[in-house]
């Protein structure tokens, strides 16, 4: 089960298997296909074996999804960590499942232990990569002496399918240190924007993927290091990989920021590459940047540079520009002029509030200027509205939500007003952590039978137990409501005025108090362990992270980048409690992505704008 039924989830993960405990029967029900489930009774035998000695795996359990990667003796208790920390940090870096073990019809060895790695090919990659370079540290030369003698990649043979391959490159130390920047950002962000899974191994670069990833990553990394001589040229001519913004010249310091840290941030937050491209020598007021990467995450940050100019130039994109909905079931970008009033309101301190509906809907939602930019595939894009419009519509209390289609929606049915009134009140705070902690958008709404319900809003369903989604966060907050505890641990303010109460604020961990307590070590004799694995972060497609934070560089000048200027206040106000007769409270007019209703069966056409 693991601390919280982390573990649990975790060889739910990587399996793609569900699997249930009957607590009074000790029984695991393992649901999903027939490879799912052995899979994942794979998984659970090499876990709980850890628990009384030694893992022993046979063959057939190695044949499928598995590296088996040899680490030297004296390398064993670095790469394992204190009870297994380091190895259980991996694995939630990567999604796998790894264990050291003895393969049937082999010896062990005093030189050198035999660890499994689990998981599909490019998480089984990345960690074993990552291995391989805290081997390296330990006992240099234990697999580099190896590639310089005859190139060893040491990919796996059953992994070498189609173009998928490695390729190889060695550094000096400047430029090592160089692309692996501050903390490894740098290699993080030439991974996210290639495809490629990139490691850097004692100078040596181990570069992962398909043929063109490859190609894109050597590409990416020659440009980082040419860019310590200075501006560099780059053809952007009949390039798919590429968004060319161009950003005023009195913009231009702004945009970069001190050191390029502000440049930097958005590299992070969206998994891109971005570079200023060399002036031609003609005089002009503008200069290009270049946003390298795949096609969501360059609109992304385009759409976050785009609106860090126009607070520095007002109008100098949407000046001219017009609302647009598509009617693409693809990738497209929908905008919408908005009032200050409302769209001060739909930021929340810092912009929490715009983060929390582009998590929960998956979709790419940027303030730029007046108008909300929307982008993501024709679902995406209405759930965004769709949530954008409730958000707006419950300031003056709760909504009313035909949900009966929805499949991004989990009704909690409250008991009456003083449920109610806790949740807007002194439990609001916590409501808020939960949201964050789960990645999901709650509103408050008329129940079917009149009564009071909360909506919990999310493209992700997940489980009980799982790192985010609706089920988690129906769990937590059922709890919440049932007990009525507000956290005395929680550092800040009470809701209250100026959004105070909707900020979201630190991670909250309540959850996971109330799951089992049980562990399991990393290391080979299976020692017991006490580690607590950090929370994964929010997820919206698939573990990318959509935390979009305003700016957590020191000195930057976008600490408080949605910042919103307007008379009526910066923050997100709590909504108001439920009040008999409606009444308007100085609404701003309904806005226009509310004034039809959603479509039934999940057609989004233009009628329904």
């Amino acid at each position: 089960l693991g601390k919280g039924g982390k573990t649990k989830q975790k060889i739910c993960n990587v399996s793609g298997c569900a699997i249930d405990l009957n607590d009074q029967d000790l029984i695991l029900e393992f649901t999903g296909t027939k490879a799912q489930r052995r899979k994942a009774q794979r998984y659970v035998r090499c876990v709980t074996s850890q628990r009384t000695g030694a893992v022993y795996v046979s063959e057939e359990d190695v044949s499928e999804d598995c590296t088996v990667l040899t680490v030297p003796q004296q390398a064993i208790g670095f790469v394992t960590g204190s009870k297994g920390n380091f190895l259980r940090t991996l694995e939630d870096e990567h999604n796998t499942i790894m264990c050291f073990a003895v393969r049937e019809g082999q010896e062990a060895t005093e030189e050198a232990s035999d660890l499994m790695i689990f998981g599909d090919r490019i998480a089984r990659r990345g960690a074993q990569l990552s291995v391989m370079s805290v081997v390296e540290t330990k006992v240099p030369g234990y697999f580099t002496d190896s590639w310089h003698e005859s190139g060893a990649t040491f990919d796996d043979k059953a992994d070498m399918v189609g173009d998928w391959g490695t390729s190889t490159m060695e550094l000096t130390q400047e430029e090592l240190s160089y692309a692996i920047g501050s903390q490894g950002k740098t290699r993080r962000k030439l991974a996210r924007s290639s495809g490629c899974v990139i490691q850097y191994i004692n100078g040596i670069v181990f570069m992962s993927g398909s043929r063109r990833q490859r190609e894109r990553a050597k590409e990416y990394l020659k440009w980082l290091l040419e860019q310590l001589e200075g501006p560099i040229f780059i053809d952007v001519e009949k390039r798919d990989d590429v968004t060319v913004l161009e950003v005023p010249l009195d913009c231009i310091g702004y945009v970069t920021g001190r050191s390029r840290e502000t440049l930097s941030l958005v590299e992070d937050t969206f998994g891109t590459l971005m570079f200023f491209l060399k002036k031609d020598g003609s005089a002009t007021q503008i200069e290009k940047l270049a946003i390298f990467g795949p096609a969501r995450a360059r609109k992304g940050a385009e759409l976050m540079v785009m609106s860090a100019v126009e607070r520095k130039n007002d109008g100098y994109y949407t000046g001219k520009l017009t609302d647009r909905k598509t009617t693409t079931a693809f990738f497209d970008v929908d905008r919408l002029r908005m009032e200050p009033e409302d769209m001060a309101y739909a930021l929340g301190k810092e912009g929490s509030t715009r983060a929390k509906l582009a998590t929960a809907s998956n979709a790419i939602l940027q303030f730029v200027g007046t108008m909300a930019f929307i982008a993501g595939d024709a679902k995406e894009r209405q759930r965004c509205r769709d949530y954008l419009g409730w958000l707006l519509e419950q300031k003056d209390g709760k909504v009313s939500v035909d949900v009966q289609d929805r499949s991004d929606v989990t009704e909690l049915q409250l008991e009456g007003e003083d449920d109610v009134g806790f949740l807007l009140g002194s439990g609001l705070q916590e409501m808020r952590k939960i949201e964050l902690e789960c990645g999901v958008f709650c509103v408050m709404a008329d129940g079917p039978d009149g009564g009071n319900q909360l909506l919990i809003c999310g493209h992700e369903e997940g489980a009980s137990y799982s790192a985010t989604g609706r089920l988690k966060a129906l769990r937590l907050l059922t709890r919440l409501v049932t007990e009525k505890i507000v956290r005395s641990s929680w550092q800040g303010k009470s809701g209250g005025k100026g959004g105070k109460g909707w900020s979201g604020g630190e991670r909250w961990s309540g959850g996971d108090r109330w799951g089992g307590n049980r562990g399991r070590s990393r290391s080979p004799r299976g020692h017991k362990s006490s580690y607590q694995s950090s929370a994964s972060k929010g997820s919206g497609g698939g573990g990318k992270s959509n935390s979009w934070s305003s700016g957590a560089v020191a000195g930057s000048s976008w600490k408080r980048e949605d910042s919103w200027r307007s008379s009526t206040g910066g923050g997100r106000a709590a909504p108001a409690l439920p009040r008999s007769g409606g009444g308007s409270g100085g609404r701003s007019p309904t806005p226009p992505w509310r004034k039809s209703s959603r479509p039934s069966g999940g057609s989004y056409t233009s009628r329904n704008w």
